[in-house]
């Protein structure tokens, strides 16, 4: 595979001015290809992309007699190719049409999707489709950082926009619930670890944004150039597993001690920490789903949030060890060390 060679120091600049934007959309030309965040991509007739091309959360169109020297990945959004592509080509939630021009010279492997393909389109590689029902779209993830893949009804079902709305109503309550009744879990079976993220997230705010945003950008670099390689797919799912439970954790640990310091504010009497950390978290999650509906920078405030957590857990190594400026040390129940 020669694709996604891109430095993790060049995608971290990327992300940080997509998160300074006040637009949710950024592409940005590198020197060895393009990367495209939250808008679609065309590329015209006649012109070539020297290099990769990385697409998420937008659609691709490569037009008839154009050009992708390298390879080509897209993450939540349909692609249509009736040029060239001179490697492979991966497509993560969204569905592909291969026109009759369209010629890819690597593999073809689309998860989440389905491959439309016109007689004459060339596939001189392997073609690997597992798709989903219909209806299914995987979103960007940033105003609601772990369930945009949820199913979602399509357009044209009955009741329309009325239904679509009474579903993100469930959706919303569900995710709430969910994530309250994790954060109430943790906080009975791993309370000194929560903690120990919680605390090195709201005081090392800086140094756990800077290293969350570099282990999202360089995980989702490794996993994705992992899932290319086909054979190496399995350890890409691992990978991606571990990314996303330390997201979690990063998430509700945070919750957990703004539960604790909101019941404190409200409270004095002595209540659970399971419904404590239930509160918190669960407040969390509400707050940044609704911030997600503001258009343009709605999806900023979730999306700092997670980078935060992560940050934090890996300051902490998942909570086992202090972090130097996150104050003094914490016993094994989760309290401070005299």
């Amino acid at each position: 595979m020669r694709g996604l060679r891109v430095p993790a120091a060049v995608l971290v600049a990327v992300m940080l001015l997509a998160v300074a934007s006040p637009a949710l959309a950024f592409g940005g030309t590198l020197p060895d290809g393009k990367v495209v965040f939250g808008e679609d991509f065309t590329l015209e007739a006649g012109e070539t992309l020297d290099g990769d091309l990385a697409v998420f959360g937008g659609d691709v169109t490569l037009e008839e007699e154009s050009q992708v020297d390298g390879d080509a990945v897209v993450w939540g959004g349909n692609v249509e190719v009736a040029g060239t592509v001179w490697g492979d080509v991966a497509v993560f939630g969204g569905n592909v049409y291969l026109a009759e021009t369209a010629v890819i010279d690597g593999d073809l492997m689309v998860v989440g999707g389905q491959v439309d393909r016109e007689e004459g389109a060339q596939v001189r590689g392997q073609q690997v489709v597992t798709p989903q029902g219909e209806g299914w779209r995987w979103g960007w993830p940033l105003g609601v950082p772990f369930f945009r893949g949820w199913y979602f009804p399509p357009h044209d079902m009955a009741g329309g926009l009325l239904l679509r709305l009474l579903w993100q109503g469930v959706q919303l309550v569900l995710t709430v619930v969910l994530m309250a009744g994790l954060a109430g879990l943790v906080a009975v079976l791993w309370p000194g670890p929560a903690s120990r993220v919680g605390r090195t997230s709201l005081e090392s705010v800086l140094p756990s944004l800077g290293v969350g945003l570099l282990t999202m950008l360089v995980g989702a670099v490794v996993v994705l150039g992992l899932l290319i390689t086909l054979c190496l797919a399995p350890v890409g799912l691992v990978a991606a597993v571990a990314l996303g439970v330390a997201t979690v954790f990063g998430w509700v640990a945070l919750g957990i001690l703004i539960g604790e310091r909101l019941m404190s504010a409200l409270t004095t009497r002595s209540v659970s920490p399971f419904w404590t950390a239930a509160l918190g978290a669960g407040l969390l999650t509400l707050l940044s789903n609704l911030m997600g509906l503001i258009p343009c920078v709605g999806w900023a405030g979730g999306f700092l949030v997670a980078s935060i957590g992560l940050g934090a857990v890996v300051l902490t190594r998942f909570g086992t060890v202090d972090y130097p400026s996150a104050g003094p040390p914490l016993t094994a129940s989760g309290e401070k060390a005299e």
